[in-house]
């Protein structure tokens, strides 16, 4: 795992991205309503690394995270998590929870630990497809294929236009060359995860769920399940976003961020 951190002696806020890149909050990091906190930004092993002979699971992912977070002699930080990067968040705040204070979880990824029952049916024949392409697609080395179809299942059509816009063409470029490692190894990882109602008890941190209002109707049925299962839980819909989110409204994502007051 690498990280950067933005140093300083404000409250310390870890970013873990999504899927496909690493990069998702670059445009969010920008914004001056969070300079005032220590921003630390995961990339997650198997995303700026060469792939691990064997994909790890979201415990492991956590555990790095956890590790990370002591080596920089953070006791406990704010978690702010964007789609898969929402699971290991959760897994962080269930393994290490002393870590881990509030959590802010952007548009959760539609997998079936996490939607109501009712909707995994559905949710698997709407995303199934294209999920199933694009891993194929990886299989055969075509990245660009793999990356276009799976974010265009769930971000739209304009996904490539938005990458760019926000990160520029090395931005775009990067991205696409580093998402061999979601299919190889993180939705494997994701697909053997479980979060039942008993783990939902067990996560005691406030939690700020957040989707887009142009999201489809899994994800908000998504966010209102989550919010009713867990113990201390909230949500927010921004208008007009959709899973590009932390690319697109950065300014409307760093509000949501409760940041201590100044010292008079």
């Amino acid at each position: 795992m690498r990280h950067t951190d933005s140093g300083g002696d404000g409250e310390p806020l870890v970013l873990i991205h999504a899927a496909v890149f690493a990069d998702w909050f670059v445009p969010f990091e920008r914004e001056p309503a969070v300079a005032g906190l220590r921003r630390i930004s995961v990339t997650r092993t198997g995303y700026a690394d060469p792939a691990p002979a064997e994909p790890l699971s979201v415990a492991d992912h956590a555990a790095e995270c956890a590790d990370l977070l002591r080596r920089l002699g953070i006791e406990r930080a704010k978690v702010l998590a964007h789609s898969s990067g929402c699971v290991f968040a959760l897994q962080l705040a269930l393994d290490h929870p002393e870590l881990v204070g509030d959590l802010v979880l952007i548009e959760p990824p539609l997998i079936d630990p996490l939607l109501p029952p009712a909707d995994r049916a559905p949710a698997a024949a709407a995303i199934g497809p294209a999920l199933g392409a694009a891993m194929g697609a990886a299989a055969q080395g075509d990245l660009r294929t793999a990356f276009d179809t799976f974010l265009t299942a769930v971000c739209g059509p304009h996904h490539r236009a938005v990458i760019e816009s926000a990160l520029g063409r090395a931005g775009l470029e990067r991205a696409e060359r580093d998402c061999g490692y979601t299919f190889a190894g993180e939705i494997p990882a994701l697909v053997a995860w479980h979060f039942d109602e008993e783990l939902e008890r067990r996560i005691e941190q406030p939690v700020h769920l957040v989707a887009g209002g142009a999201s489809p109707p899994f994800t908000h049925h998504l966010v209102e399940h989550l919010a009713a299962m867990l113990p201390d839980a909230r949500t927010t819909v921004v208008p007009g976003e959709n899973h590009l989110l932390p690319l697109t409204a950065p300014a409307a994502l760093a509000a949501l961020i409760p940041t201590p007051a100044p010292l008079p």
